[in-house]
């Protein structure tokens, strides 16, 4: 077992002073006050409170799985289906940034390189599938190459580590992937993949303007205009992608006075996007550009690159897909742990190092984003007691989000007093939303926990709010002598 010290804690986290219990666990521990403000559970009531909570009849009709289980304790306290397969949605994620963790290490980053050759007048850049490269990252690349003395490109060429066939992963619905959420996951990414189209209210009767954040990627997309600008809108605006072209078309209305309406979408095609925008820094820096190519072949040009550019290191990177919930950054991880195509067997070996068996759960994509992924939620609480005693235990903790304070969770729990007392990872789909984190606890130090309800025809708010009641409870179970 290992141990985080008392001094590393509180310095990489900024939590409330931590203890060491009996068992030699590391817990979070309890602020001076939160006794007094939060009522204790002896185990039997926390059992009642959460049968007669899931029989109410708008949670009854849906599939509830829930586990609570003491860090320091080596069995559940509360369990419902807690052993059956559930859609997680975006709690996959926390499988995906443990295993990155383990495999490829918090110091790990994706790079960018920038070679030269043929009397400096090819230029080749390899894209190795940073999701953080953004537009200043081509600025750079533009300039070094303008101190280079470069003044003409010849040949400028993009490698693309991954294949265009393997950009989407195969089990996501045709409805998300033009959308923002669901870019595709190539090597030469830029600025997230995505773009935003606005929406702007006319005179009565007029369609809709458009506006988009980047012309360079909006013109990627044929844009079916449907829309009108109406007194009293009876649908708001929506779009939908024509199957297999890159059209979109756009329906709905806005009134004349109304506030635009901002849609993040896909970049239709990445490598060709990323080039553009080159070619216009380039352009900026007086460098010229012959032919543009793509390739896959990441077989570097002799010698030293001249320009190297990396992410943050993996340990900020994960808060960015934990905290917030970044689909792109979670599946660049998954690509980085395993070049595509991916195949089911892949991921045995990964799931074996962080203690889970390969059959206690489907793995299907890094973000959640299918609904292929099963998953149990005693799995997701074994997972998250497996990495509260791994060496990366605090990076790990420290990229969750946390209650009335940050990520996903920033606007729940903010009229309770778990507010800086939660960290953990949400989840939603539609007809699916889950929860799973570590919560403090008067008697344990720290209780992990996992509620997951798939095909449920409430919405997310209410469940949220249903699931934020079960973790009060747990944080007030103790098990009365």
């Amino acid at each position: 077992m290992v141990l985080v010290s008392f001094s590393q804690w509180p310095k990489c986290l900024g939590l409330s002073p931590l203890r060491l219990t009996l068992a030699g666990v590391l817990t979070l521990g309890l602020t001076p006050g939160v006794d007094a403000q939060v009522d204790r559970l002896c185990v039997g009531d926390l059992q009642q409170k959460l049968e007669n909570h899931l029989q109410q009849p708008e949670l009854s009709r849906a599939q509830w799985g829930i586990a609570i289980q003491p860090l320091v304790e080596s069995q559940p306290v509360y369990q419902h289906q807690a052993d059956r397969f559930f859609i997680p949605a975006s709690n996959q994620k926390l499988i995906t940034t443990a295993m990155a963790l383990q495999e490829l290490g918090p110091n790990f980053r994706f790079t960018t390189q920038v070679y030269q050759r043929d009397g400096d007048r090819k230029v080749q850049i390899i894209a190795g599938g940073d999701p953080s490269f953004d537009v200043d990252d081509l600025t750079a690349i533009a300039e070094a190459l303008k101190n280079a003395g470069v003044e003409v490109i010849e040949e400028l060429e993009l490698v693309d580590v991954i294949a265009p066939e393997d950009y989407q992963r195969p089990s996501w619905e045709w409805d998300d992937l033009h959308y923002g959420y669901a870019p595709p996951v190539n090597g030469a990414i830029l600025a997230g993949n995505q773009v935003i189209l606005t929406l702007h209210p006319q005179a009565l009767g007029e369609p809709l303007g458009l506006a988009w954040s980047d012309p360079l990627a909006g013109e990627q997309w044929q844009i079916i205009n449907q829309t009108q600008t109406q007194l009293n809108p009876s649908k708001s605006p929506q779009v939908r992608q024509v199957f297999g072209r890159r059209q979109l078309v756009i329906t709905g209305s806005l009134p004349p006075q109304g506030e635009p309406r901002a849609i993040t979408l896909a970049v239709a095609d990445p490598p060709q996007y990323f080039l553009a925008s080159l070619q216009q820094k380039l352009a900026a820096q007086g460098i010229s550009v012959g032919t543009q190519t793509v390739s896959t072949d990441a077989t570097a040009i002799a010698g030293a690159p001249l320009l190297t550019i990396t992410s943050p290191p993996l340990g900020e990177l994960i808060k960015t897909i934990n905290q917030n919930s970044n689909n792109l950054y979670a599946e660049t991880l998954l690509n980085a742990l395993q070049p595509p195509p991916h195949s089911p067997d892949d991921w045995d070996n990964h799931l074996e190092n962080l203690g889970l068996s390969s059959t206690s759960l489907g793995f299907k994509d890094g973000s959640g984003l299918s609904r292929q992924n099963l998953v149990s939620p005693q799995t997701l609480v074994q997972l998250l007691i497996n990495q509260a005693k791994s060496p990366t235990s605090a990076i790990y903790l420290d990229s969750l989000a946390v209650a009335g304070r940050s990520g996903t969770l920033q606007s729940s729990f903010t009229d309770t007093p778990l507010v800086e007392k939660v960290w953990a990872k949400t989840g939603t789909l539609t007809g699916v939303v889950s929860l799973t984190g570590y919560v403090e606890n008067p008697q344990w130090g720290t209780v992990v926990f996992s509620f997951m309800v798939n095909n449920s025809d409430l919405g997310a708010p209410l469940l949220r709010k249903a699931m934020e009641q079960m973790v009060l409870w747990t944080a007030q179970v103790e098990q009365c002598q």
